[in-house]
């Protein structure tokens, strides 16, 4: 049939058809080639056929990814050429103006509503199975999931975690249990999955996938609004909910937090989520998960306040226990403290297996003992046996006649036939393709366990063509199955897919030739590299993923490094220090260049920071300074010689080497003169003084630090552009406090004291909780000395809880302190020895950074309790430190 000329009249209309169950549509007597996503967006215009349909009804309600309205645009087109149909004289889809799209054509029958969500089935491959196929065997297990949510919405809180093996059906279990949600009202689900490629190295990926989600779905405009309330540094990490200006602010906000507070607030955030109806956080394939991933999930477990809040979890038990993975330790925590609700997924009994073939076979004449010998053949695993199930069918070894289903061959030697692993059944479907579906699909398993279809195009097969293959087999349930579809920043739209199971894609994976491999992932990397532009750092773990396994260590690197930027931006020191190890490997394997020692120095430098999250005497942060330092010999007028000073500076002070300390700081303040930089210049002088304010050079600390506040610009040097100076405080704040306290120890008591408190008030007002946990803890020590117990509690009434909050290790010891000498003075004597505990914490990490100040403070209390040895023993270990490190304060 030719399509009509754009301005012919309509003449007959053919009427249209839609089969819901099918996802097919006929013009007419014509079948229609259509999209998942086309199908998907007619059939919501044809359901609500004579009305306006807005742009943001379609985009919400159809789309499961973020996109701009040219996908939409670009959909409606391509439905009106299948249709030949016309915007300029429409006979099925007419355009409102700026506001959306009304159906108007002819409807052959009224559209079937959509099938409930519930209607899923054991997890594998179908054929001639009814439409509404059944999940059998897990009763017990949809029960306990009931029940969880039953608690959940009574107002407490529940973690469940759903454990089994590959196969075994998790994902189905969580598809029934999220259908018979239906009738219990309004339920929000964030659902996000762990990628098997990415592991590790992407903190807080399936939770950021599920937040987008969320955000981007019905009433995501409150999603977003509440995460602004409470937790804005997670926007920051969903730049396509946000404007550029919007995104600029909460990018700020983001800098002044750490990943503690960053938890705390996502968890206070999903609580008011809840407040008007259940939020269901489903995070899939933990055992892929990172680190970051599992200490939020601990986070939830361990909240006690009630909430609406249901957080599922699934993974494989066997690859948690093998890897070390950090679930492991995080299940053992969980379960003695009782936090979460563990259920165990099973293999199918021989009951459950006849269910299953009495729903997918009705009508049928099958021996009673297939059940048992396929329970036998396949362990009960689901997976495993749909996959058997329909190979049988499509042997004819199970066959329908006259209506009823019967086998063609004794039970036995059915079984004999099976394929004898999964993984071989999976190899013999894989047989039966086409070459093209083999093709598309094999490029599709570079691509990764989600991808685009215009990924699996290659060099014989047009995107178009390999979107039409990905297509049919999401229609048929073999192998994939349509998850949306996506606009790339280049303005390109296609369908999404997955494959059913990961195991499909690791076959599929392993059967391309290793060079061909390398190939694929060249060019896919390259094309979501051109694709993404100046937006591909958002994609920098996948880039690297994809430019490491394709040979080409060089982009690999630099994306490695843009992805240890982005999980420093999240607090992720961990995920960061992965990415950073795993560029300096890549490193290895090319010949040096000028270029390549730039690469090092910056890497070196990120992995610095990152490793900065375990304290700063850690001596894994020396040997990667030390390095960077060489480095710095090596590379002319490099801009990071500097901060990689500042770096071994805070390393060496934060263990009271103060020789080695006072020969960097001379050599920041030469680089720095020289440079005339006056941000540097703030930083040199900050470190000269304080290393003469602990060595007790009070002359020469006073200078140093009214050098660095001359230069301090509260609007230029704020922590967020002054990332690399050592902790990310706030450089005038610290410089403030020393000298307020080298004020004082030169006879200017009032003078000390009232810039104290004035630089307090500069702590609180630059809402920055490192800097803010600082000045406290100095403020309160600052008092201690000066025997001035009720300003030492009015700084401890909110220090002390502010260290529980923040869960800053440093912060915590220093905070027992306190709160150990406050006890004393209130004539509680076992105060002393919660003081101790405190200055062994600090010290246990090798910071030596005050020990002596500390310690002397400790004696003077054992003595004030009369236990004058014990203080004599403090005060000796203080004057060894002292002449061991030349810390005299």
């Amino acid at each position: 049939m030719r399509p009509r000329a754009p301005d012919a009249p309509p003449g007959d209309v053919p009427a249209l058809r839609l089969d819901p169950a099918n996802e097919c549509a006929w013009r007419g007597e014509r079948r229609l080639e259509l999209t998942p996503k086309e199908f998907a967006v007619l059939r919501h215009l044809v359901e609500r056929a004579g009305r306006l349909v807005t742009k943001a009804e379609l985009l919400d309600s159809v789309w499961d990814a973020v996109v701009s309205e040219s996908a939409l645009t670009s959909c409606i087109r391509d439905l009106r050429r299948a249709l030949a149909d016309s915007s300029r004289v429409p006979l099925y889809i007419e355009t409102v103006h700026r506001r959306g799209f009304r159906f108007i054509g002819p409807v052959a029958a009224a559209a079937a509503p959509s099938r409930a969500p519930g209607a899923v089935r054991v997890e594998g491959v179908a054929s001639a199975a009814p439409a509404r196929p059944q999940l059998v065997g897990r009763d017990g297990e949809l029960a306990r999931l009931h029940a969880s949510f039953a608690d959940v919405a009574a107002g407490r809180r529940r973690v469940v975690l759903l454990s089994g093996e590959a196969g075994i059906g998790k994902t189905a279990l969580v598809e029934e249990f999220l259908a018979g949600l239906d009738g219990e009202g309004e339920v929000r689900v964030g659902r996000g999955q762990c990628v098997e490629q990415f592991g590790a190295g992407e903190a807080y990926l399936p939770v950021l996938e599920a937040l987008g989600r969320l955000g981007r779905g019905p009433r995501g405009d409150r999603v977003v609004a509440t995460l602004r309330q409470y937790a804005p540094a997670w926007l920051a990490y969903l730049s396509g909910l946000l404007s550029d200006d919007e995104l600029a602010a909460v990018e700020r906000r983001a800098q002044a937090t750490t990943r503690e507070r960053t938890l705390r607030e996502l968890a206070e955030a999903l609580d008011a989520l809840a407040a008007d109806a259940p939020l269901v956080l489903l995070l899939e394939d933990l055992h892929w998960s990172d680190s970051a991933t599992i200490d939020l999930l601990a986070v939830l477990a361990r909240r006690r306040d009630p909430a609406r809040v249901l957080v599922v979890g699934t993974y494989r038990p066997a690859d948690v226990a093998a890897s070390g993975h950090p679930l492991h330790a995080a299940l053992q925590e969980l379960r003695l403290h009782g936090h979460c609700v563990e259920v165990a997924v099973d293999f199918l009994g021989e009951e459950a297996i006849a269910e299953l073939l009495l729903d997918r076979f009705p009508k049928s004449d099958l021996p009673a003992r297939l059940a048992r010998v396929l329970a036998r053949s396949t362990s009960g695993n689901p997976l495993f046996l749909v996959n058997v199930v329909d190979d049988l069918v499509a042997r004819g070894r199970v066959r329908e006649v006259d209506g009823r289903w019967s086998v063609a061959a004794p039970v036995d030697e059915l079984a004999a036939t099976v394929p004898q692993t999964l993984r071989q059944m999976v190899e013999t479907q894989i047989e039966r393709l086409t070459p093209q579906e083999q093709a598309v699909l094999a490029v599709a398993s570079v691509a990764g366990v989600e991808f685009s279809a215009e990924l699996a195009a290659s060099d014989g097969i047009a995107p178009r063509s390999a979107e039409e293959c990905c297509d049919a087999l999401a229609r048929q349930g073999r192998f994939l199955r349509a998850v949306g579809a996506a606009e790339w920043p280049d303005g390109t739209v296609a369908a999404r897919y997955a494959f059913i199971h990961a195991l499909y894609q690791n076959v599929l994976y392993d059967r391309v030739p290793i060079g061909s491999r390398v190939g694929l992932h060249l060019r896919i990397g390259a094309r979501l590299e051109r694709a993404h532009g100046a937006r591909a750092p958002e994609i920098a773990g996948e880039l690297a993923m994809h430019f490491e396994r394709g040979r080409d260590f060089e982009r690999a690197i630099r994306w490695r490094r843009a992805a240890a930027e982005a999980a420093l931006r999240r607090h992720a020191h961990r995920e960061a220090a992965e990415h950073g190890k795993r560029a300096l490997a890549l490193l290895d394997a090319l010949p040096e260049s000028p270029a390549l020692l730039q690469e090092e120095l910056a890497i070196r430098m990120i992995l610095g920071t990152a490793l900065l999250g375990a304290g700063w005497a850690v001596p894994e942060v020396e040997r990667t300074y030390v390095r960077a330092r060489e480095l710095c010999t090596r590379v002319a007028d490099s801009p990071e010689c500097f901060a990689i000073l500042s770096g071994l500076f805070g390393f060496y002070i934060s263990r009271a080497e103060l020789k080695v300390a006072r020969e960097l700081a001379k050599q920041m303040l030469d680089i720095a003169s020289a440079a005339g930089d006056a941000a540097a210049l703030l930083a040199a002088h900050h470190d000269a003084g304080m290393v003469a304010f602990y060595a007790g050079e009070l002359a020469d600390a006073r200078e140093h630090l009214e050098k660095a506040l001359a230069l301090y610009d509260p609007a230029q040097h704020t922590p967020d552009r002054m990332p690399a100076f050592r902790g990310g405080q706030d450089v005038g704040v610290t410089a403030a406090l020393h000298l307020a306290w080298t004020l004082c120890l030169q006879g200017h008591p009032d003078q000390g004291s009232a810039r104290i408190l004035a630089t307090l008030e500069r702590a609180r007002s630059l809402e920055h909780p490192y800097t803010l946990a600082f000045a406290r803890h100095f403020i309160a020590s600052y008092f201690q000395w000066r025997g001035d117990v009720e300003r030492v509690r009015e700084v401890a009434e909110v220090l002390i809880p502010g260290a529980a909050e923040e869960d800053i290790e440093i912060t915590r010891a220093l905070s027992a302190v306190c709160r150990g000498w406050l006890a004393f003075e209130d004539g509680i004597f076992a105060g002393v020895e919660e003081m101790r505990a405190g200055i062994a914490a600090y010290r246990s990490r090798g910071n030596e950074f005050g020990a002596p100040a500390f310690l002397a403070l400790l004696a003077e209390t054992y003595g004030r309790a009369g236990r004058a040895r014990e203080g004599l023993a403090v005060v000796a270990e203080a004057l060894a430190v002292a002449e061991r490190s030349g810390a005299h304060f």
